[in-house]
């Protein structure tokens, strides 16, 4: 799986690599085409692990291959009928009007034919755009809001009945051993009761069913077998993650009404484990899936998140969310931002950043399953996948990160950012001035190399002219597997501590002095660019300015702030607007 060819290697076959090319805008995945909707190459990134890969494609391999070399018609005709098959009930049984029932089939039959006619559009990117026309025309804001609301009803009349409570809490088959302590028993006890709950997911009758289960069904089905090695991989995960160390969170995606329910109490028992949980939920209406509508507006689903934090910025920054999860809350509840499978080319910010800070993600969608199991794609973070496989059956897979993904948490910035403080007390002590210097590293786009060469001279250049002050370049402190996130979010620790003398934004002069000292001309991307081209620069003009409020003495160098004020917000996972990248 490692060694693997990647999936365009351009410059070999202009007919393929136009046809890769067809495929990614036909289904309007192309970032470069389409940047306010396709996520940014650095937010892919943190998601799927690229390595040397070009491109990412959110389908099984044999759905992609069979597209690109131009035979979906032995697979692809029957996943487009799949997809009509689930629609057209759909538009039957919600639309009422006799009308506009019969022109939105015929509207949404035209467009079935029209965008299945080429064979090259994914089936899960067809099932979106017909999902939009639907809703958009029937302007019906939670279609299946009452058949939900009575699976959950369902669900949350068999969690409160005596008989859910004693087979739940059965002793039987705890197996404490001899002289175990209450420590080692109440984990015991935790992890039956959640294999207990994770077997009950391959009984949809417990949500589609009026009628509730017996005493005796229940007990039997909590004790049906968990397949897959899934099982064995969560326990030692978190026995792992019992251990003194970091706080471990989990991402928990691909919840359906009913069972969302039994998915909370299994979240509960995590939680009681010490682990923080972020629930994602689909963005908009997706048949079954829990869409944030439906946290907001079900009573059934409003009582179960009673002390969820509900994160409703789609951008959230890394120091936000990072603030929200070392906050006392133990459960929030984000938007994936798409209303599809799991598509990491369309998910939200707030969804990405959310997948790299945690330790590990469980996946409750089968759907989502079959894809990322079937996929060569490896991501960054352990994936287990808990799925349905038939009826009374359940199996547990793992999709195991990338071995080379590198993850760099909370705890571990904050460390770097310490040692680098204390690193500059010792500096002080001795009589030294510290300078920082802020300066353009990736807004100017394909020029990445050239701004670490201008930094590195004219950083060079400003030891050598000044005696006893220690100049800072951040790029010296860059690591492998590092993105903007992580390199804003550390130099911020530092550049509050208060150790600053001096902070230096880099001005036009600066530029040219660098260019002067390497022999070479300005080139015309860098004529006339300072620091106020940068975004990440103007967060650091932001910063200092309110470190200065606590800090009289420390001195300013560079541009006004004024000229700062164009940019506001740098882009995800790197140091320069996403409105820039194309300039």
């Amino acid at each position: 799986m490692e060694d693997r060819t990647p999936v365009a290697e351009p410059g070999r076959d202009p007919e393929r690599d136009a046809w890769i090319a067809n495929f990614y805008t036909e289904n309007h995945l192309a970032y470069e085409v389409f940047p306010d909707e396709v996520a940014s190459p650095e937010q892919l990134r943190f998601i799927v692990y690229m390595g040397d890969e070009l491109h990412y494609y959110p389908c099984a391999d044999e759905v992609f291959e069979a597209i690109i070399e131009r035979r979906a018609d032995e697979r692809l005709p029957l996943a487009y009928l799949e997809v009509w098959q689930r629609l057209e009930p759909l538009v039957r049984s919600v639309v009422e009007d006799d009308y506009r029932r019969r022109f939105l089939l015929s509207l949404l039959r035209t467009k079935f034919r029209h965008e299945t006619a080429s064979l090259v559009i994914l089936p899960g990117r067809l099932e979106k755009r017909l999902l939009q026309i639907f809703t958009r025309i029937s302007e019906i804001d939670r279609p299946l809001a009452a058949e939900k609301e009575r699976r959950n009803r369902r669900v949350r009349r068999l969690l409160d009945s005596e008989a859910f409570r004693r087979a739940l809490n059965d002793p039987e088959g705890l197996d404490a051993g001899a002289g175990e302590g209450l420590s080692d028993l109440e984990r015991r006890i935790l992890l039956l009761q959640v294999r207990r709950l994770l077997a009950l997911a391959g009984r949809p009758e417990i949500w589609t069913l009026d009628t509730p289960p017996s005493e005796a069904d229940l007990r039997a089905w909590m004790a049906a077998p968990l397949e897959g090695e899934g099982w064995g991989w969560l326990c030692a995960r978190l026995d792992e993650w019992r251990r003194p160390g970091p706080r471990r969170y989990l991402l928990w995606m691909g919840s359906s009404a009913g069972e969302v329910l039994l998915d909370l109490e299994v979240i509960r028992l995590l939680i009681r484990m010490g682990v923080k949980v972020i629930l994602a939920v689909k963005q908009a209406f997706y048949y079954e899936a829990v869409t944030l509508a439906d946290v907001l507006e079900d009573p059934y689903l409003e009582e179960a998140l009673r002390d969820a934090e509900v994160v409703t910025d789609p951008r959230i920054s890394k120091k936000a969310l990072l603030e929200k999860l070392k906050s006392d809350k133990m459960l929030f509840v984000i938007s994936d931002g798409t209303q599809e499978r799991f598509n990491p080319l369309l998910t939200s910010v707030t969804f990405a950043r959310a997948f790299k800070e945690v330790d590990a993600v469980v996946n409750r969608d089968g759907g989502d399953a079959a894809c990322l199991l079937r996929s060569r794609f490896r991501f960054t973070r352990d994936i287990l996948n808990v799925f349905g496989a038939g009826p009374g059956r359940v199996r547990l897979e793992v999709k195991p990160r990338h071995p080379a993904a590198v993850r760099f948490s909370e705890a571990d910035l904050a460390a770097k950012a310490q040692a680098l403080i204390d690193q500059l007390a010792v500096q002080k002590r001795r009589g030294k001035s510290i300078m920082f210097y802020s300066a353009i590293v990736g807004s100017i786009p394909n020029q990445l190399a050239t701004a670490k060469r201008v930094l590195g001279v004219f950083v060079r250049h400003l030891r050598e002219r000044q005696e006893g002050v220690v100049v800072i370049n951040p790029a010296e402190h860059f690591e492998p597997g590092m993105d903007g996130d992580d390199l804003m979010y550390m130099w911020e620790i530092v550049q509050r501590s208060g150790l600053i003398d001096i902070w230096r934004f880099q001005t036009v002069e600066d530029i040219e002095k660098a260019f002067e000292l390497m022999g070479e001309k300005v080139p015309p991307e860098w004529v006339g660019k300072d620091a106020t081209y940068s975004t990440g620069c103007t967060i650091e003009m932001r910063i200092a300015l309110e470190v200065q409020k606590h800090h009289p003495e420390m001195q300013i160098i560079g541009p006004p702030w004024e000229k700062f004020l164009r940019r506001t917000e740098y882009g995800v996972g790197k140091y320069y607007d996403r409105a820039l990248a194309g300039a």
